[in-house]
């Protein structure tokens, strides 16, 4: 596409026309979202040693880079970049929140987010002030650790947004985008938090179990994956299971161990949720191989899944940050 065509085009980029893209290219596009969302679930759950906890740092760090990026009120020439985020860290007056707010935005009962709040204290992710201010101040192992998992998370979330652009008809290098979200870490990164949010919260609500959540994404990965090797499709073709009868998702299974090797949930939890799913014909067992698949003919009747609205509530709702960072990287 021409780039004068195409950046008349970008102006009227919105939700619903990315969405639509994301819709009409699952089955090619979704194997790279879910790894994608695997990658920053476990990293998640491996630093903060559980879901609930990791979901209310974000909530700290998605308000935090908003106040960063009020900096730009005053001077447009702000830096907003990962190399100075620490820096801008430190000088960002973190306001006070109330338990009732982090519940709210989180979908974790009030109780719970209280515990696990004086859980992250305890372990120096989150520091507690006097006259009870609580404000995102990880000691200072973890900020060593910080830039490296997030510039993993950029890779693969630029490794998704490559295949967007292809979709929609512009190629941009994955170096750009790498280079955009690095260079605007702070802007970028405030919208990928709340789509995060969003995400979270959603199966938060429907599960009461974010664990579930994680292990769930690792058979989908396996089969869309393996569909999408053989077939290109929409995101009907996946929900109504309009797939070749050649193609036996059978064959796309996974192990409890392998499971608990991805996401670094302990192997007799993942085997207790497994059997869950298989109790709400979400998943079926191979009793000889003792591996899980995904029982594709259920997606769109099985009530626990809304007959299939809970997968295109995903496509909906990354499509806000889709359109976002697109219309941002093409100014």
């Amino acid at each position: 596409m021409d780039s004068i065509v195409f950046m008349a085009h970008v102006k009227n980029l919105d939700r619903t026309y990315i969405e639509k893209h994301l819709q009409d290219n699952f089955i090619s596009l979704m194997p790279i979202f879910y790894e994608m969302q695997s990658l920053f679930l476990s990293g998640i759950y491996k630093r903060y040693g559980d879901l609930e906890g990791g979901h209310i740092v974000i909530y700290f760090a998605r308000d935090l880079h908003l106040e960063i990026m009020r900096k730009r009120e005053k001077d447009m020439n702000f830096d907003l970049s990962l190399s100075k985020f620490w820096e801008n860290h430190g000088n960002i007056f973190q306001n006070k929140k109330k338990i009732i707010s982090i519940a709210n935005h989180t979908g974790l009962p009030k109780e719970t987010a209280r515990r696990k709040i004086i859980q992250l204290i305890k372990k120096k992710h989150i520091k507690k002030l006097d006259k009870n201010k609580i404000l995102w101040e990880p000691d200072p192992h973890f900020k060593d650790t910080y830039i490296s998992i997030i510039e993993e998370q950029i890779n693969s979330l630029s490794k998704f947004i490559y295949q967007v652009t292809k979709v929609i008809g512009f190629n941009s290098p994955i170096s750009r985008i790498q280079k955009e979200l690095k260079d605007n870490y702070s802007f970028h990164w405030y919208h990928y938090l709340t789509f995060q949010l969003q995400y979270i919260k959603y199966w938060q609500e429907r599960f009461k179990d974010l664990e579930m959540v994680l292990i769930a994404l690792q058979t989908l990965i396996q089969t869309i994956r393996y569909i999408s090797s053989s077939v290109k499709g929409d995101i009907n073709t996946f929900l109504l299971n309009k797939i070749p009868k050649n193609i036996d998702t059978k064959n796309a299974n996974i192990s409890a161990t392998s499971i608990s090797e991805i996401t670094g949930i302990p192997r007799a939890t993942c085997i207790r949720k497994l059997e869950k799913f298989v109790k709400m014909n979400i998943l079926e067992k191979d009793n000889l191989s003792k591996r899980y698949y995904l029982l594709t003919n259920q997606l769109a009747v099985n009530p626990v899944l809304s007959h299939g609205e809970v997968v295109k509530t995903t496509t909906s709702i990354f499509s806000d940050f889709c359109a976002v960072f697109l219309k941002n990287i093409n100014k």
